[in-house]
């Protein structure tokens, strides 16, 4: 694997927190029928991916067009 992947990867782990963030899962979740949380989780999943496809290959042009560096 790539040096970079690895590093992006890490630091975005550090960065979302999976294991923080259940807790707030749980209770959200807990109004969501039990049949439809995987659905649910995975669909939020999928959504989460895309942003973050979307930013990996637009995000150079979008800090760009900031006048980021």
């Amino acid at each position: 694997m790539d040096h970079t992947f690895l590093s992006a990867l890490l630091l975005l782990l550090l960065v979302l927190d999976p294991f923080g963030s259940l807790p707030i899962f749980i209770s959200v979740m807990r109004n969501v029928a039990p049949e439809r949380r995987q659905r649910v989780a995975l669909r939020e999943s999928a959504i989460a991916f895309g942003v973050l496809l979307l930013f990996m290959f637009t995000g150079q042009a979008f800090l760009s067009l900031m006048h980021l560096s």
